[in-house]
């Protein structure tokens, strides 16, 4: 009798919490433990490539059971989830959509970090006024790593903020400050070169004060080329690590690949492979310690200490007091 009480409980608390739908992995997973009381819910659950998902009349038939209370967070990537928002613009979903693209920052391939409203606008300075304006989401963001998965600690406690502020639910205590600490102890902890065998091990390794990066894997199934791979081995030779995440737990067949090239051209590497798949804040750790022995020990200068300018005027005002006294005592005699 208790256990159908408490079945019954938890049913009406589920109808009741607020949803919260993630469009790509590894959201979920993040925002499972950012909101615990909530619904979480990834749409492309199951999906080999969420990239090619197409939405099924079931999944339609969920999105319009939203409510206004509820959230849909999309990254804006995918033609699914550009089928999602003009639901939404005709009224046929009544959930909140967080477009990421409007609130994160992202990481260019070339080592920077920007908000694509800036990167948009730059674009359209120097974009062709000629050019289709009907242009590819590819094309538009070219440069942009658009692939961090939310899993980029800066954005993360974005995402979770602007949630928190459109639905009234506290974020987990513990996990904010679990995360704001980790932040600001491995937050740029390191520097130097590094490889990133996946695009979202590039966020990772920025994260970490990582800037020149090689990114192999661009874009899922496009392979790298061969200036990349040659780029990516040389670093490897010199004793950079090389990094990949998945945001589930699959072992990738790139980083196999990978391990093989280095070997066959005479170099161990030193790879670290974190999945997101169980946990976020544990495997982020997790990532950052083993970067710690990944890691080579960047060369050390001491510099030459600097007085200060308190210390200059005391210095010379002793010396205004010694000279004074010489001359006194010389009078004297």
């Amino acid at each position: 009798m208790k256990k159908l009480i408490m079945a019954l409980i938890l049913a009406v608390v589920w109808t009741y919490a607020t949803t919260i739908v993630t469009t790509f992995p590894a959201y979920d997973v993040v925002l499972k433990e950012a909101f615990p009381t909530a619904n979480i819910v990834l749409l492309t659950r199951g999906a080999g490539d969420p990239h090619e998902y197409q939405l099924t009349v079931q999944d339609v038939e969920f999105l319009k059971s939203l409510t206004p209370r509820d959230i849909i967070v999309s990254t804006m990537h995918a033609p699914f989830e550009l089928k999602i928002t003009e639901m939404a613009k005709r009224g046929e979903i009544k959930a909140k959509i967080i477009d990421v693209t409007e609130i994160q920052k992202y990481i260019t391939f070339d080592g920077r970090e920007i908000t694509l409203e800036h990167h948009d606008k730059h674009h359209d300075e120097h974009h062709d006024k000629h050019h289709d304006k009907h242009h590819d989401e590819h094309d538009h963001h070219k440069g942009v790593n658009m692939h961090d998965h939310g899993v980029y600690p800066p954005n993360v406690l974005i995402v979770v903020r602007k949630i928190s502020e459109l639905t009234g639910l506290t974020p987990d205590r513990e996990f904010m400050t679990k995360l704001e600490t980790m932040d600001r102890e491995w937050g740029g902890k390191y520097g130097g070169r590094a490889v990133a065998i996946t695009p979202m091990a590039q966020y990772l390794l920025y994260w970490l004060g990582y800037r020149d990066i090689v990114v192999l894997i661009r874009e899922p199934g496009v392979p790298p080329t061969p200036e990349e791979l040659s780029k990516a081995l040389q670093y490897v030779r010199e004793g950079a690590p090389a990094v990949a995440a998945v945001a589930r737990g699959e072992r990738l067949r790139i980083v196999d690949q990978f391990v093989a090239k280095a070997r066959e051209a005479g170099v161990e590497p030193k790879v670290v492979t974190v999945a997101f798949g169980t946990g976020y804040l544990s495997n982020l750790e997790k990532f950052a310690r083993e970067m710690a022995t990944a890691t080579p020990t960047a060369p050390t200068t001491t510099p030459t200490a600097q007085p200060d300018v308190a210390s200059l005027v005391w210095i010379g005002v002793a010396v205004a007091v010694v000279v004074a006294i010489v001359l006194f005592l010389k009078k004297r005699r």
